[in-house]
């Protein structure tokens, strides 16, 4: 509980130094919401190698549009939606199970699992799908999960573009992500868009514990020419060759 209160301690100090509304989320006078708390499953804390995945933003305005609360995501809630211990995933946490797998593997006898995924000539989701009566259920459990945009547009559904990939305050955003990465400790932090390589070059790395692995990949539901990096094998390649 400690570590909740810590990071609730610079939510609330977040929320006051840009007026944000403590029970909506919503940005004093916009129609921006401070989406979710960090994802923490229920191992993170006790992990032998903790992860700390940072992806893009949320995308959707998730809370308000499934259940018609006009609020954000709490732990709780977070930890529910990111960490499932189900297959049938979205192409962006199919890609946070598998890299979670690879880096956990020698820690948690796990091995033969990665090998799995990685001889698949299938994107991850599909390998997940195909592959589900092999694969621990509980990977997800040792994971915790930030969006490095922490805003979306007031009653967002549509996942796709860029729209909320900005900053509403890029100094106190940014040290919003440096004071949960100390509180949170993790020995490896996977940054989900190559976009962000320059942030954490410049800005977070040097504020940070500097034993903390970086690497700096591309996001696991690319499209286009990318599409192959959806494979197992080509993203950890890629992920690791990105190394800050």
């Amino acid at each position: 509980m400690e570590l909740y209160n810590k990071l609730d301690k610079i939510y609330n100090n977040f929320f006051d130094e840009l007026n944000i509304d403590k029970k909506t989320g919503i940005v004093h006078n916009t129609n921006k919401r401070f989406a979710t708390k960090i994802a923490i499953g229920k191992n993170y804390i006790h992990c032998k190698k903790k992860i700390l995945f940072v992806s893009f933003d949320i995308g959707k305005d998730e809370k308000y549009v499934e259940t018609g609360e006009n609020t954000f995501q709490d732990f709780e809630e977070r930890r529910n939606a990111v960490c499932s211990r189900e297959f049938n995933k979205n192409p962006h946490m199919a890609g946070v199970y598998g890299t979670a797998l690879y880096f956990l593997k020698d820690y948690y006898e796990w091995r033969e699992c990665w090998n799995i995924l990685e001889n698949q000539n299938q994107f991850f989701r599909e390998a997940l799908i195909t592959n589900s009566d092999k694969l621990p259920t509980e990977v997800l459990s040792y994971i915790s999960l930030v969006n490095f945009y922490p805003f979306v547009t007031v009653g967002r559904n549509d996942r796709t573009g860029g729209n909320d990939r900005y900053f509403y305050n890029e100094k106190t955003e940014i040290q919003l992500l440096i004071d949960s990465i100390e509180i949170l400790s993790p020995d490896i932090i996977i940054v989900q868009s190559k976009s962000l390589r320059n942030y954490f070059l410049n800005q977070i790395k040097p504020q940070i514990n500097t034993s903390v692995e970086i690497y700096v990949g591309v996001h696991p539901s690319i499209f286009g020419r990318g599409i192959n990096y959806r494979r197992p094998a080509n993203y950890i390649k890629n992920l690791t060759a990105g190394r800050l």
